[in-house]
């Protein structure tokens, strides 16, 4: 029996899961991909075109670029919710979205995800404003420009740096300009928040973390620390994060970071992280002939 289930398993290639005897669509993706409602990405991955399986059949499983996808479209949802609903800009942006999330359920993730960056990328795509600047000087010599509206250049040490749209930098004399980051702010979980996470093959679903991105930001820095256990410290390239977390209480803050740059921290917010109860299973009493 070992020896069978070895060179079946050696017989499926990376990515691909063989369907057990009796086994629904349903259930191979509650088996593979710890969700029942996945059956449909299953389905069109593999072009199937009913519900019923053969066992032994082998079917794709989904890869990295799902995830990719998974997280483009997060962005492109972020930028659309933010983005002015009255610019002409955005009409564009959330057909595009609706677009991708149309090749998303197709499992169609790479051209998901290129056509989610074409959304928030349709957004960025703003016209030309009139430029305007405020510049102050600080005790000790130091100025600092901000970029009110359209772009500006800003000299110092022989560099020139371009900013736009609230951004600021920092000019200390005889160095080039520093850029000036925001604060993050966060916008999930929720302060005090408390989530029902359903259980997957590996433990607990991951947990989504996400915030505004910060204009000038390369890439971000998540502090998270649990009320028992050591501080975790996370870097993530997008405005959110995908954590697993067992079961328990939690408080976070992010810092936006720049090739010279670092945020101060946002404010730090709590939530608990707790696994839905169990289903009660009906009491059946047999009766008895005793009197």
């Amino acid at each position: 029996m070992r020896l069978y289930l070895l060179m079946a398993l050696l017989s499926l290639a990376p990515g691909e899961v063989e369907v057990r005897a009796g086994e629904s669509l349903d259930q191979v993706a509650e088996r593979t991909l710890g969700n029942r409602d996945r059956a449909s990405e299953l389905k069109a991955l593999n072009k199937l075109q009913g519900d019923t399986l053969v066992p032994g059949t082998k079917l794709k499983l989904p890869g990295a670029d799902r995830e990719r996808a998974q997280m483009a479209l997060e962005s492109a949802r972020n930028s659309v919710a933010q983005a002015d609903p009255k610019s002409p800009q955005h009409e564009e942006a959330l057909a595009k979205l609706k677009e991708a999330e149309s090749l998303f359920h197709n499992e169609r993730y790479a051209e998901a995800a290129q056509t989610a960056d074409d959304a928030w990328k349709r957004l960025a795509e703003r016209p030309a404003q009139p430029t305007r600047l405020s510049v102050v000087v600080n005790d000790r010599g130091d100025t600092v420009v901000k970029a009110v509206s359209g772009r500006v250049s800003v000299e110092g040490g022989g560099t020139t740096r371009v900013i736009e749209d609230g951004a600021s930098v920092q000019v200390e004399k005889g160095q080039a300009p520093r850029l000036v980051l925001g604060v993050p702010h966060p916008t999930q979980p929720g302060d005090k928040q408390r989530l029902s996470v359903k259980p997957d093959k590996s433990g607990l679903q991951p947990v989504r973390i996400s915030w505004q991105a910060v204009q000038g930001a390369e890439s971000y820095e998540v502090e998270l620390v649990p009320a028992q256990g050591e501080r975790r410290v996370m870097p993530a390239s997008q405005p959110q994060l995908q954590v697993p977390l067992a079961a328990g209480t939690y408080r976070w803050s992010v810092r936006a970071l720049a090739r010279d740059s670092r945020s101060e921290a946002s404010a730090e917010q709590g939530f608990e992280v707790a696994e839905p109860p169990a289903k009660r299973l009906p009491v059946k009493v047999k009766s008895s002939k005793w009197k």
